[in-house]
Protein backbone atom coordinates (compact mmCIF):
# COMPACT_ATOMS: atom_id res chain seq x y z
CA UNK A 1 0.00 0.00 0.00
CA UNK A 2 2.71 2.43 -1.09
CA UNK A 3 0.33 5.35 -1.76
CA UNK A 4 -0.32 5.61 1.99
CA UNK A 5 3.40 5.57 2.80
CA UNK A 6 3.67 9.17 1.68
CA UNK A 7 3.46 11.59 4.58
CA UNK A 8 5.38 13.92 6.83
CA UNK A 9 8.52 12.65 8.53
CA UNK A 10 8.43 11.35 12.09
CA UNK A 11 10.22 14.48 13.35
CA UNK A 12 8.21 17.09 11.39
CA UNK A 13 7.40 20.18 13.43
CA UNK A 14 5.79 22.96 11.37
CA UNK A 15 6.42 25.45 14.16
CA UNK A 16 9.50 25.53 16.37
CA UNK A 17 10.62 28.65 18.20
CA UNK A 18 13.37 29.16 20.77
CA UNK A 19 13.72 32.65 22.21
CA UNK A 20 16.61 33.53 24.49
CA UNK A 21 16.80 36.67 26.63
CA UNK A 22 19.88 37.67 28.64
CA UNK A 23 19.90 40.70 30.89
CA UNK A 24 22.83 41.95 32.94
CA UNK A 25 21.31 43.96 35.76
CA UNK A 26 22.71 47.49 35.39
CA UNK A 27 24.32 47.71 38.83
CA UNK A 28 27.95 47.16 39.80
CA UNK A 29 31.43 47.58 38.43
CA UNK A 30 31.45 48.47 34.72
CA UNK A 31 27.67 48.97 34.66
CA UNK A 32 25.38 51.98 34.53
CA UNK A 33 24.63 52.23 38.27
CA UNK A 34 26.75 51.54 41.30
CA UNK A 35 30.10 51.65 39.51
CA UNK A 36 31.66 53.41 42.51
CA UNK A 37 29.65 51.63 45.21
CA UNK A 38 31.31 50.31 48.35
CA UNK A 39 32.87 46.87 47.64
CA UNK A 40 30.60 45.17 50.22
CA UNK A 41 27.47 46.65 48.62
CA UNK A 42 28.75 45.92 45.11
CA UNK A 43 29.41 42.28 46.04
CA UNK A 44 25.76 41.89 47.11
CA UNK A 45 23.94 43.94 44.46
CA UNK A 46 26.34 43.90 41.52
CA UNK A 47 27.14 41.29 38.91
CA UNK A 48 23.68 39.72 38.52
CA UNK A 49 22.48 38.26 35.21
CA UNK A 50 19.02 36.95 34.29
CA UNK A 51 18.62 34.37 31.53
CA UNK A 52 15.34 33.16 30.05
CA UNK A 53 15.01 30.52 27.33
CA UNK A 54 11.50 29.95 26.02
CA UNK A 55 10.57 26.95 23.84
CA UNK A 56 7.37 26.74 21.78
CA UNK A 57 7.06 23.73 19.47
CA UNK A 58 4.25 22.14 17.50
CA UNK A 59 3.36 18.57 18.43
CA UNK A 60 5.18 15.61 16.92
CA UNK A 61 3.52 13.47 14.22
CA UNK A 62 1.68 10.36 15.38
CA UNK A 63 1.55 7.27 13.16
CA UNK A 64 -1.68 5.31 13.67
CA UNK A 65 -1.31 1.53 13.71
CA UNK A 66 -2.93 -1.69 14.87
CA UNK A 67 -1.68 -5.15 15.81
CA UNK A 68 -3.05 -7.65 13.29
CA UNK A 69 -4.17 -11.14 14.24
CA UNK A 70 -2.17 -13.96 12.66
CA UNK A 71 -4.69 -14.33 9.80
CA UNK A 72 -4.09 -10.69 8.81
CA UNK A 73 -0.33 -10.58 9.21
CA UNK A 74 1.61 -10.63 5.95
CA UNK A 75 4.99 -9.76 7.48
CA UNK A 76 6.46 -8.24 10.62
CA UNK A 77 8.20 -5.49 8.61
CA UNK A 78 5.37 -3.06 7.72
CA UNK A 79 3.38 -0.92 10.08
CA UNK A 80 -0.24 -1.94 9.82
CA UNK A 81 -2.37 1.16 9.73
CA UNK A 82 -6.11 1.17 10.42
CA UNK A 83 -9.02 2.56 8.42
CA UNK A 84 -10.20 6.07 9.17
CA UNK A 85 -13.71 7.36 8.62
CA UNK A 86 -13.09 10.95 9.71
CA UNK A 87 -10.58 13.10 11.56
CA UNK A 88 -8.59 10.80 13.88
CA UNK A 89 -8.02 13.71 16.28
CA UNK A 90 -10.59 14.68 18.88
CA UNK A 91 -12.03 18.17 18.17
CA UNK A 92 -9.65 20.83 19.46
CA UNK A 93 -11.80 21.91 22.42
CA UNK A 94 -12.34 18.30 23.55
CA UNK A 95 -8.74 17.03 23.50
CA UNK A 96 -7.40 15.93 26.86
CA UNK A 97 -4.88 13.37 28.07
CA UNK A 98 -7.62 10.75 28.58
CA UNK A 99 -8.84 11.11 24.98
CA UNK A 100 -6.51 12.76 22.48
CA UNK A 101 -7.40 10.57 19.49
CA UNK A 102 -10.95 9.75 18.41
CA UNK A 103 -11.60 5.96 18.56
CA UNK A 104 -14.92 6.34 16.70
CA UNK A 105 -13.16 7.42 13.50
CA UNK A 106 -10.31 4.87 13.62
CA UNK A 107 -11.26 1.26 12.81
CA UNK A 108 -9.30 -1.98 12.49
CA UNK A 109 -9.74 -3.61 9.05
CA UNK A 110 -11.96 -6.70 9.08
CA UNK A 111 -11.19 -8.13 5.62
CA UNK A 112 -8.17 -10.52 5.86
CA UNK A 113 -7.41 -9.96 2.17
CA UNK A 114 -6.94 -6.22 2.81
CA UNK A 115 -4.89 -5.90 6.01
CA UNK A 116 -3.67 -2.38 5.22
CA UNK A 117 -6.15 0.32 6.12
CA UNK A 118 -6.60 3.68 4.40
CA UNK A 119 -4.87 5.75 7.10
CA UNK A 120 -1.87 7.64 5.77
CA UNK A 121 1.50 7.85 7.47
CA UNK A 122 1.83 10.27 10.43
CA UNK A 123 -1.63 11.81 9.94
CA UNK A 124 -2.24 12.66 13.61
CA UNK A 125 -0.26 15.01 15.84
CA UNK A 126 0.63 14.98 19.52
CA UNK A 127 0.39 17.93 21.92
CA UNK A 128 2.55 21.00 21.50
CA UNK A 129 5.37 21.84 23.91
CA UNK A 130 5.69 25.15 25.75
CA UNK A 131 8.48 25.49 28.29
CA UNK A 132 10.39 28.33 29.89
CA UNK A 133 13.80 27.85 31.47
CA UNK A 134 15.10 30.52 33.85
CA UNK A 135 18.56 31.28 35.15
CA UNK A 136 19.89 33.68 37.76
CA UNK A 137 23.68 34.08 37.83
CA UNK A 138 25.87 36.11 40.18
CA UNK A 139 29.51 36.78 39.54
CA UNK A 140 32.05 37.67 42.24
CA UNK A 141 35.47 39.04 41.28
CA UNK A 142 38.08 37.56 43.60
CA UNK A 143 41.29 38.85 42.04
CA UNK A 144 42.29 40.30 38.71
CA UNK A 145 42.40 36.91 37.02
CA UNK A 146 39.93 34.86 39.02
CA UNK A 147 36.22 34.97 39.72
CA UNK A 148 33.48 32.94 41.32
CA UNK A 149 30.06 32.42 39.74
CA UNK A 150 26.94 31.30 41.59
CA UNK A 151 24.19 29.90 39.34
CA UNK A 152 20.57 28.99 39.96
CA UNK A 153 18.78 27.41 37.00
CA UNK A 154 15.17 26.27 36.77
CA UNK A 155 14.06 24.07 33.89
CA UNK A 156 10.33 24.24 33.11
CA UNK A 157 10.25 27.25 35.44
CA UNK A 158 6.48 27.78 35.16
CA UNK A 159 5.93 24.06 35.85
CA UNK A 160 3.73 23.62 32.77
CA UNK A 161 2.52 20.11 32.05
CA UNK A 162 3.81 19.12 28.61
CA UNK A 163 2.21 15.83 27.62
CA UNK A 164 3.91 13.11 25.58
CA UNK A 165 2.43 11.50 22.48
CA UNK A 166 -0.78 9.48 22.65
CA UNK A 167 -1.01 5.70 22.33
CA UNK A 168 -1.55 5.29 18.57
CA UNK A 169 -2.12 1.52 18.45
CA UNK A 170 -5.85 0.98 17.76
CA UNK A 171 -5.59 -2.58 19.14
CA UNK A 172 -4.61 -1.20 22.55
CA UNK A 173 -7.22 -0.58 25.23
CA UNK A 174 -5.40 2.69 25.91
CA UNK A 175 -5.71 3.92 22.30
CA UNK A 176 -5.80 7.70 22.11
CA UNK A 177 -4.71 8.29 25.70
CA UNK A 178 -1.56 10.05 26.86
CA UNK A 179 0.24 8.44 29.78
CA UNK A 180 3.54 10.35 29.77
CA UNK A 181 4.72 13.92 30.20
CA UNK A 182 7.92 15.92 30.07
CA UNK A 183 9.63 16.46 33.45
CA UNK A 184 8.11 18.89 35.94
CA UNK A 185 10.09 21.88 37.22
CA UNK A 186 13.70 21.03 38.05
CA UNK A 187 15.98 23.43 39.92
CA UNK A 188 19.73 23.16 40.16
CA UNK A 189 22.44 25.21 41.83
CA UNK A 190 26.05 25.45 40.74
CA UNK A 191 29.21 27.15 41.92
CA UNK A 192 31.91 27.81 39.32
CA UNK A 193 35.46 29.03 39.96
CA UNK A 194 37.34 30.51 36.98
CA UNK A 195 41.03 31.35 37.18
Amino acid sequence: DLKNEKGVSGYDQPFSNVTTLLWDLPYGRGRRYGASAHPALESILGGWRLAVINFANAGMPVNLSYSPSSQFQVSTAPAYRPNITGDPMMPKGQRRAERWLNPETVQIPTDPSRPFGNAGRNIARGPSLHQMNFGLHKEFSLRETSRLELRMEAFNFLNKTNFGTPDANRSSAAFGTITSAQPAREIQFALRYSF
